[in-house]
């Protein structure tokens, strides 16, 4: 399974609301990077590492998208409530504190009730609880904020990539490839390992 599938269990709402509410402290510490220089690149080809065009553009652009994304969630759950239209906040701090707060109240519904709530949960999704994990999850590797992660060297057995980690107090052991986002229990990983294990062990005696 994947974060939003087949619905959002009570956990995973609730780690929804958490990170809303994250995203405008987030912003900030995003931004701050404007002036005090772009993050540097920490993924990507070996021993390359992107220039900017011009000084804290990264920052720029990761705020532009966060900021964006949230007033566009809003309008969209705006207009499919019937609610009247986003009122001109004029300003990108009120128009994510406005947007955040919108969210929050509304959140509950757009978990259930959004008609993409139930679409598979990655950043190409337009599930609401993808979006708003996507734009935290950069916006804290972005910032170096990610949480302290766990690596499982073995191959996710969905995109047969070395990118599974589990966080601190996380129930499931997670895929980390943004393309992927698998989720497995503890008795799911086992079973994994054990079969790569049983292949390994008939390819040594073939």
């Amino acid at each position: 399974m994947t974060w939003g599938q087949p619905v959002h269990c009570q956990r995973c709402a609730h780690r929804t609301h958490a990170q809303l509410a994250e995203l405008p402290e987030l912003v900030v510490a995003i931004s701050l990077e404007a002036v005090n220089g772009t993050a540097p690149k920490t993924t990507g080809t070996i021993g390359r590492a992107s220039t900017p065009v011009w000084p804290g553009q990264a920052a720029r652009l990761l705020t532009d998208h966060v900021v964006g994304g949230l007033v566009e969630l809003e309008d969209d759950i705006r207009g499919l409530r019937r609610l009247r239209h986003r009122p001109g906040r004029g300003t990108e701090g009120r128009d994510v504190t406005g947007a955040v707060r919108f969210l929050s109240a509304h959140l509950d519904w757009a978990l259930t009730q959004h008609p993409l709530a139930d679409e598979i949960h990655d950043r190409m999704s337009g599930n609401p609880a993808a979006q708003i994990g996507s734009w935290h999850r950069t916006a804290q590797l972005f910032t170096r904020r990610d949480a302290r992660l766990e690596h499982h060297r073995v191959p996710c057995p969905k995109c047969d990539l070395l990118t599974l980690y589990r966080e601190d107090g996380d129930d499931y052991i997670a895929c980390r490839n943004i393309a992927c986002e698998l989720l497995l229990t503890p008795a799911e990983f086992k079973e994994h390992t054990e079969k790569l294990a049983r292949q390994h062990d008939l390819a040594n005696v073939a």
